[in-house]
């Protein structure tokens, strides 16, 4: 007679994991351990006929070699025992009667030898953990580091992070020994003094930000990186310390200060403090812009990447007059660089220019306010539309202020103002009156060609006829004053 469970039975069933393995053996353990341990435990209360490695292999999804290296680690732990090798087989042994009866014949001798030898060169240092210990074996088995090599590099990170530098940090120094091939004490010894010495500038870093832990491993990889790849010296690191601006500065913020000025560095220009100032340098003066047209908080990413193309075009001085102008007309940062794009293309290279044409475009613009106060409320915009047509009327045309004046008093009534203006203006060119004495012989000439007619579709137009009759009644009489006397205190309306 026999008995067996259903095939499916351990599907449904549960597989018991002690609370001490829980507690003392898998915190130390690498994932892949114990994800191994784990199933070879599945395999003890849920036999199968055909197991072997290649099968676990594929069942986990792992190579026979790791396989082999998991098992390797927990028969050092003491949790397994080897019993075959051709085929490999192991036994699993209960952690609680290993606990209670103190057996330590489970161990195996040589890695028994590594622990004593470990344990006793750094027993004046600190105490290792079983999972610890099992850790540096690895790197003894996987990577070929002698154990006087391991002794020097634990107690070398002892030294540089304190007595309690964790294992995982110290597994990365011994990556960086295999990889370099430091498999003697000297050829050792000499990638450890280099470590030792990035060590001491990121601790005296640490001191310059008031911080008073011993640097991690990811401290010190952070200063490698200032120093081996952005190759900035330890004068400029703290310069950068000293310009973080805040009560509680941190090692991200002044990688952020390198980095920032690594990345504003032109060509092969030195990576020392004169970056860190220059960075610091730019960043005052986006801020001086931003505050001038009213931004507030810290410069976006395409804050940053505008001012840089603005530094481009203009200095310093003239991208503040810009921000200046736009804080007039309360427009935004974008604004700024339009404005520096426009005065870019009238061709202006000189600071001196820039304020001839910012003076002369005020006083314009006040004119030009001054002529739409006659109008009673109407087109009280003034654009840049406006602008040129008083470029056009003035430069081009060749027309006095007082003409132009005039005319704005004769557009009182008319539905656009302006292009009232530029109507009647276009029509004293034509004619050649320059004068309003002339202005005044024409009106009396020719007075249908001042009032403003309809068209009939398809009939032709003479510009000059293009205007309103005035009718100079109630609010119009300010206006009226101020042509008669520009036309010689004559009343002709």
């Amino acid at each position: 007679m026999t008995f067996a469970f259903d095939e499916q039975f351990a599907m449904f069933d549960i597989t018991p994991v002690e609370n001490q393995f829980i507690l003392e053996y898998l915190p130390g353990a690498k994932g892949e351990y114990v994800k191994v341990y784990l199933y070879g435990l599945l395999c003890c209360y849920h036999p199968k006929k055909e197991m072997d490695i290649s099968r676990i292999s594929q069942e986990l999804g792992m190579t026979e070699e790791e396989i082999h290296k998991a098992f390797r680690y927990w028969e050092r732990r003491g949790v397994v025992r080897r019993v075959q090798d051709h085929p490999a087989a192991w036994q699993y042994l209960n952690i609680k009667q290993i606990s209670l009866a103190g057996d330590g014949d489970v161990i195996e001798p040589d890695y028994a030898e590594f622990c004593r030898k470990i344990e006793n060169s750094l027993e004046d240092i600190r105490d290792f953990h079983g999972s610890e210990l099992a850790a540096c074996y690895e790197w003894k088995n996987e990577m070929q580091l002698s154990t006087e090599v391991i002794v020097m590099l634990l107690k070398h990170m002892a030294r540089t992070r304190g007595k309690s530098f964790k294992i995982r940090d110290a597994e990365k120094m011994a990556m960086e020994l295999c990889n370099e091939k430091a498999v003697t004490l000297e050829e050792a010894a000499e990638v450890l003094n280099r470590d030792e010495a990035v060590t001491a500038g990121i601790r005296k870093v640490l001191r310059k930000l008031g911080k008073k832990y011993n640097p991690s491993d990811a401290n010190v990889m952070l200063y490698r990186k200032w120093t081996e790849e952005w190759h900035y010296s330890q004068e400029a690191i703290e310069d950068a310390c000293d310009r973080t601006g805040t009560s509680d500065p941190s090692l991200a913020l002044v990688d952020a200060i390198l980095d920032n000025a690594r990345q504003n560095r032109k060509g092969n220009a030195p990576a020392g403090k004169e970056a860190v100032d220059a960075a610091a340098r730019e960043r005052e003066e986006l801020r001086q812009v931003l505050n001038e047209i009213g931004c507030r908080g810290a410069a976006t990413p395409a804050q940053k990447e505008q001012y840089s193309r603005m530094k481009e075009i203009y200095p310093q001085s003239i991208l503040m007059m810009a921000a200046r102008e736009c804080a007039i007309k309360q427009k935004n940062f974008d604004s700024v660089m339009k404005l520096l794009e426009s005065w870019k293309e009238r061709g202006f290279t000189e600071e001196e220019q820039i304020r001839e044409h910012i003076r002369s475009f005020h006083e314009k613009e006040a004119y030009l306010q001054e002529l739409k106060g006659k109008w009673n409320g109407k087109e009280t915009e003034i654009g840049q539309k406006t602008l040129r047509l008083l470029e056009k009327w003035e430069n081009e045309m060749g027309f006095s202020r007082e003409m132009i004046s005039l005319s704005a008093d004769l557009a009182f009534e008319a539905k656009k103002p302006l292009s009232y203006m530029d109507r009647i203006l276009c029509y004293w060119a034509e004619q050649g009156i320059r004068t309003p004495d002339a202005a005044q012989q024409d009106r009396k000439a020719h007075g249908d060609a001042y009032s403003e007619k309809k068209t009939k579709p398809g009939e032709k137009t003479n510009p000059a006829q293009q205007y309103t009759q005035r009718d100079y009644t109630g609010a119009q009489d300010e206006a009226r004053k101020r042509m008669i006397s520009m036309m010689g205190g004559q009343d002709d309306a």
